[in-house]
């Protein structure tokens, strides 16, 4: 015993000593290799991908705009009077239905009516500061912009609206027309990205004003009023660089940034270093967790092991090593266990030997290895048929006991019945000896003047009888 523990003793220290001295050095090391690795991959690939896929979400509202305001009914719809307002409704519709989008919206230069598929729902005009859009974009020389607004008529909140241009055949504004999309996606996917790699990700305009970020984001208003960013604003917006470190109060930050032309927003992909090395510590920590559990769980093996072997020599004791049956042991054992309960929760006791009719013919002319089979074939079938409440062994050579609990005594005629006739019509074993095998079957109920030895001597006597009466029978005591 004392050998046992000192062995354990020693692999587990020597598992816990490699794996924390191997924690400690992978720690250091990946702090050094994981802040290269921010600076010089992760960042400028999560730009990228970042900026890939706002330019996926964008590709197709623009090109819907722009398929807009070159459709010549829409063109002419305005030239002509705008008089079928139900025309327009229904276009207006359609396009938002086929292609998805949010909203969809017409305002004509000549009414300055805003048309949607719910109708006509505004008149601009210059005093309302809410269409000052339209204005201003009427004064300019490119044919679309894409706008991050916030409006009322479309339930106040952040929706990315693509205007285009309605030329007449001179060439000349008529009107503008497009579509708004919702931007609660890409919050969404910021979200998503500070959640799965801590990374903060945000847009900027070109005035310096946080426009579109995450919920987490610890930073809002101008980023010349943000402590840090304040002093690299200028190269941001000059372009002079890409990749900055700047500190705040919060931490020391990793920042990479791209500008989106067809946004005019410059996308800010940060992350904070101790965040990051925050998770490394966490990781450290594991690890050394790990360690210990790992230690643990060796040890428990090695017990564990050691009382599997010790657990196999109490198995073969019990068990009958060919059919896996308890053995006679074992149904003595169990057989006592139930006798102390009897009449203190068990009401009856019934007890079944089952003998093998002419086995040692079977192995006279077949083998005992076919014997064997037979056997096997037997224990099979009583397990099928019987419950697993009940007690079955091997009894010894070609004999089998059965111990069942609380069943009357017509129950217990049918189970043995039964029993005759699945081992008699059994194809394997008629197969495997070319004639069916019957056996004979002896039961019997404890009584409460009967002891253990009583029964079995008693149900014993019943089974000879049925030898004597002609085997394949049944005798109840």
């Amino acid at each position: 015993m004392r050998l046992k523990t000192k062995v354990v003793l020693i692999i587990a220290s020597l598992l816990l000593g490699v794996s924390i001295t191997g924690s400690i050095i992978n720690y250091h090391k990946n702090v050094r290799d994981t802040q290269a690795q921010l600076q010089n991959t992760s960042l400028p690939l999560s730009v990228d991908n970042i900026y890939t896929e706002i330019q996926q979400r964008m590709i197709e509202p623009l090109l819907v705009s722009s398929l807009m305001s070159n459709d010549t009914f829409l063109r002419d719809w305005i030239m002509e009077g705008e008089t079928d307002l139900n025309g327009i409704v229904r276009y207006l519709t359609e396009i938002q239905q086929k292609y998805d989008v949010f909203t969809t919206f017409l305002v004509s230069d000549v009414t300055k009516n805003y048309y949607h598929p719910r109708g006509l729902i505004d008149v601009i005009n210059k005093e309302n500061s809410a269409d000052t859009w339209y204005f201003r974009f009427k004064e300019q020389s490119e044919l679309y912009e894409i706008n991050l607004d916030h409006n009322a008529n479309l339930g106040d909140f952040l929706v990315m609206f693509i205007n285009y241009k309605v030329m007449n055949y001179k060439k000349e504004m008529i009107g503008v027309t497009g579509v708004g999309v919702r931007l609660l996606n890409i919050e969404q996917m910021l979200n998503s990205f500070k959640t799965r790699y801590k990374y903060d990700v945000y847009f900027v305009d070109q005035k310096g004003e946080l426009t579109l970020f995450s919920k987490a984001l610890n930073k809002r208003g101008n980023i010349a009023n943000i402590e840090g960013l304040r002093q690299i604003e200028e190269s941001i917006f000059e372009g002079k660089q890409t990749q900055f470190e700047y500190k705040d109060k919060d931490g020391e930050y990793l920042l990479n940034t791209k500008y989106i032309e067809k946004l005019k927003l410059h996308l800010f992909v940060e992350i904070n270093k101790k965040e990051y090395l925050d998770e490394l510590k966490k990781t450290f920590y594991g690890n050394l967790l790990a360690s210990i559990l790992v230690t643990v769980l060796v040890t428990f093996i090695i017990l564990y092991t050691i009382n599997i072997y010790q657990k196999q020599l109490v198995q073969l004791a019990s068990e009958d090593a060919l059919t896996g049956l308890a053995n006679r042991r074992k149904f003595n054992e169990h057989f006592e266990k139930l006798y102390k309960l009897y009449k203190k929760g068990i009401n009856r006791l019934t007890l079944f030997l089952i003998d093998i009719d002419d086995f040692k013919e079977v192995n006279d002319t077949f083998g005992h290895l076919i014997g064997d089979e037979a056997l096997i074939r037997v224990a099979d079938i009583l397990r099928v048929e019987l419950r697993a409440s009940d007690m079955i062994a091997r009894w010894g050579g070609e004999e089998f006991a059965l111990l069942l609990v609380d069943v009357s005594p017509e129950k217990a005629m049918e189970i043995a019945q039964k029993l005759c006739q699945a081992i008699k019509e059994d194809k394997v074993l008629t197969q495997l000896l070319q004639k069916p095998l019957t056996v004979s079957i002896g039961l019997g109920e404890l009584s409460s003047l009967e002891s253990q030895d009583g029964l079995v001597y008693k149900v014993d006597n019943a089974l000879y009888e049925a030898k004597k009466a002609g085997k394949d029978q049944v005798v109840v005591a």
